[in-house]
């Protein structure tokens, strides 16, 4: 049996490096066409996914395997000590009439998250389904942004990429090091139980305020930024459960 990763047809720097990594693990990378069908006769030996979201549902059905990712509403449910902001989890009506602050559709990308001077400021609301799930939180400003793919509760690789208002994925301080590692014990030690054993955590600096949650992603559809990419490859195949037994 081949331990296989479905990856998505889309070519793009992330898949193609993880594809690179692969040559020196025990995975196997492979796209198979451009309709998002895994062939029958691979379809057992497929074991993980990276890609889309959409497309990582579609080929999970197809290969019997379960994505993990956080509750939908789970990071409101993180003291501020750690998100160090109010984050409030509801339905797109619930919010209509909240101004200036930071949306974020909950499950699949319905619309393009960031702050709005009004709700009704997003594009294609009138479109919109009311009763979709959002976050909300009040605005503040990053100064630092930071990936890190977690697996058992530790930190595999990270990578920044956001720094003083542009894209940056420069090594970090020692400083810096050392702070994101002591944050993120101190918050994994109250809140490992609440998440999946692999994991993507997102954590920053937040001006005035000092480091804190940014958010939780599924590791089957996050970017990598300047990630190993072969420490990834891991984290990607723990965040997918094969269910061998669901067909007989």
């Amino acid at each position: 049996m081949k331990n296989i990763i479905a990856l998505s047809p889309m070519y793009t720097e992330d898949s193609n490096n993880l594809k690179k990594a692969s040559l020196n693990s025990s995975y196997e990378l492979s796209r198979f066409n451009a309709k998002w069908s895994v062939p029958e006769e691979f379809r057992q030996d497929v074991i993980a996914v990276y890609g889309e979201d959409i497309y990582a549902e579609i080929v999970a059905e197809q290969c019997d395997l379960t994505l993990t990712k956080p509750d939908d509403n789970w990071l409101s449910k993180i003291s501020e000590e750690f998100t160090k902001r109010k984050i409030s989890y509801g339905k797109l009506k619930d919010f209509v009439h909240d101004e200036n602050i930071f949306i974020k559709c909950s499950d699949f990308k319905t619309f393009k998250a960031g702050v709005y001077q009004k709700v009704l400021d997003i594009k294609g609301f009138d479109s919109l389904d009311p009763q979709i799930t959002i976050f909300t939180s009040e605005v503040v400003e990053w100064e630092l942004e930071v990936r890190c793919f977690v697996l058992n509760n530790e930190i595999k690789t990270y990578s920044s990429y956001w720094r003083n208002d542009g894209f940056d994925t420069n090594s970090l301080s020692k400083t810096e090091q050392k702070d994101l590692f002591e944050f993120f014990n101190r918050f994994i030690t109250q809140y490992a139980e609440t998440l999946p054993k692999a994991i993507v955590l997102d954590f920053g600096i937040i001006k005035g305020k000092g480091w804190a949650l940014i958010e939780a992603n599924p590791a089957w559809c996050s970017g990598l930024y300047a990630c190993d990419a072969e420490k990834v490859i891991e984290v990607i195949v723990k965040s997918c459960i094969k269910n061998y037994n669901l067909k007989t």
